[in-house]
């Protein structure tokens, strides 16, 4: 078996009425952002062009619930060309590639590494590769380099160098996988995860917040890094500590950010699952948090049945908190909080169309008695859909 095949799960459970109506649900909003006749081409919310991550969440959306089998060669290889002619010469992909064509240090990489894992995410759901290797990477592939560059983060903000750190391990997989570099797992095991075991913070089982990050930032990073553990089968440090924080990070409602919000809300989920999976500790705990998990998710269902909403239903913008979106500017080294998410005339988005009923495949492959049981289709090697292995 080809090992991208081994990365797929698919959840052991037949159609309920609960998952025909979330794919309805989320598949409504993909057709409603496509633009034009061309394969591929969507918003990512109502009222703008066409857009890169439109184009990756789309995908996403369509794969989860099984929507690109059967669709033909000639049409996703298009889809697969959006994302392809964004490779630059020395293989990382950026939204202007013709103006970063020449070699980037690892310290320019960081404006970005977002980017390259969005397309290599997408590529994989698709089915197909990009025409060059990831030589850009020629500095991260010993365990030194790939250490020291970890290092030199700032982990107070988890949440943004983990980020950079998973996209990373994203081109290191498509470089070993596509393009066959024996090097790669010797960088990872013996560089990589020496430097986040260090990281990792045994007063709360996510990794920097011993530097002065709060919890939620924690819970942010720890599922950026959880995924890479998993991918390479290797136990996460300090685990009954991670149960304690993630299980604090939630709110009263069920969400994990005031108001509810995509990228919060989906982090939690994935690790309620994933530490349901990997120990005994606390389970009745984890599993209520579960369930009242899903009650909020379920709020977040547009009620005209056309995608997922930014705030969950009956809230106002007197409950939400603006959420940080890490912004990495070129040639910064520095991250910057960008705060949004708190104006009200935006209430989709692409990327909450994914993220909301991802999570409720989580729990509901987790408890197996939601009523939202189904045929989820979870690509691992799009590492937000990477979980712990089940042993038979």
């Amino acid at each position: 078996m080809e090992r991208h095949e081994r990365e797929i799960e698919i959840s052991g459970h037949d159609e309920s009425e609960g998952y025909r109506r979330i794919k309805r649900t989320s598949i409504a909003f993909v057709e409603k952002m496509k633009i034009g006749d061309k394969p591929g081409v969507y918003a990512k919310e109502p009222g703008e062009g066409e857009s890169f991550y439109g184009s990756y969440h789309a995908a996403h959306v369509l794969d989860l619930f099984g929507e690109l089998r059967g669709r033909p060669s000639a049409e996703l290889d298009a889809w697969a060309d959006i994302f392809r002619r964004r490779q630059t010469e020395t293989g990382y992909f950026s939204n202007r590639p013709d103006e970063d064509a020449g070699t980037r240090p690892p310290e320019r990489l960081e404006s970005v590494w977002h980017t390259t894992r969005g397309a290599i995410w997408a590529l994989r759901v698709l089915g197909r590769r990009p025409e060059r290797s990831m030589a850009f990477l020629e500095p991260l592939l010993s365990p030194r380099g790939l250490a020291e560059w970890v290092r030199t983060y700032d982990w107070t903000t988890a949440w943004a160098a983990a980020n950079q750190v998973l996209a990373c391990v994203t081109a290191l997989h498509a470089q070993r996988d596509w393009f066959d570099d024996d090097r790669v797992d010797d960088a990872i095991l013996n560089g990589l995860f020496p430097a986040l075991d260090e990281l990792a913070d045994p007063e709360t089982g996510y990794w920097g917040t011993q530097f002065g990050g709060g919890l939620l930032d924690g819970l942010f990073g720890a599922i950026h890094v959880a995924p890479i553990y998993f991918a390479h089968e290797r136990a996460i440090p300090f685990i009954e500590r991670n149960v304690d924080s993630t299980i604090a990070c939630q709110r009263d409602d069920g969400s994990f950010w005031p108001g509810g919000s995509d990228c919060p809300d989906f982090d939690g989920a994935y690790m309620l699952l994933n530490l349901h999976r990997l120990t005994e500790y606390r389970r009745a705990d984890v599993e209520a948090a579960a369930r009242r998990y899903l009650q909020h998710a379920e709020k977040h269902e547009d009620p005209d049945g056309v995608g997922w909403l930014l705030h969950r239903r009956g809230s106002s913008p007197k409950d939400w908190k603006p959420r940080p979106h890490w912004i990495w500017k070129d040639g910064d080294r520095t991250v910057r909080a960008e705060h949004r998410d708190d104006d009200p005339s935006r209430t989709h988005i692409m990327l909450g169309t994914w993220f909301y009923p991802l999570s409720i495949a989580l729990i509901s492959m987790m408890l197996g008695d939601t009523g939202y049981e189904g045929p989820y289709r979870l690509h691992g090697a799009s590492l937000h859909q990477k979980n712990v292995r089940v042993t038979p």
